[in-house]
């Protein structure tokens, strides 16, 4: 196994445990696999209320704990990992499947995130997410 290898199997198995950490509302151990200075961004906002980027891992595990905590564990499922030259970036492709609580409404979504990770961290993760079934699943509140 070359450096590059190694170093592609570690920051699979950091991005896998965020992953897995999160899915199961474990938000602080989830931002301890995030750079201090992490920048994670949205292309397409999963809602309006939330910005294109959010800078820095205290203001990440603000928004997971007070945006991810209305649903049950997202239960998330890395379906593809996309390895690049780079071995500090990756392309990964995952679903959720979770219920959003105070409706018990199943939410599954599909996700492409990029992720570039520096000293063992992840410092930069871009989430492609698909907004309209947040809008339908949230729609689920006003309706009962």
């Amino acid at each position: 196994m070359t450096d590059s290898d190694a170093l592609r199997a570690r920051n699979r198995e950091i991005m896998t445990e965020t992953l897995g950490r999160l899915g199961r509302q474990d938000f602080m151990g989830a931002c301890d696999l995030l750079s201090e200075d992490v920048v994670c961004d949205w292309p397409y906002p999963p809602m309006e209320s939330v910005p294109e980027s959010i800078v820095g891992r205290a203001a990440m595990r603000e928004f997971f704990s007070s945006g991810m905590s209305a649903f049950d564990p997202y239960d998330y499922e890395i379906t593809e990992v996309f390895e690049l030259l780079d071995p500090n970036r990756l392309i990964a492709e995952y679903r959720s499947n979770s219920r959003l609580k105070a409706t018990d409404t199943p939410y599954r979504n599909k996700y492409l995130g990029i992720f570039h990770f520096k000293d063992g961290l992840i410092c930069y993760w871009r989430e492609y997410i698909n907004p309209v079934i947040i809008a339908e699943t949230l729609a689920t509140l006003e309706a009962g």
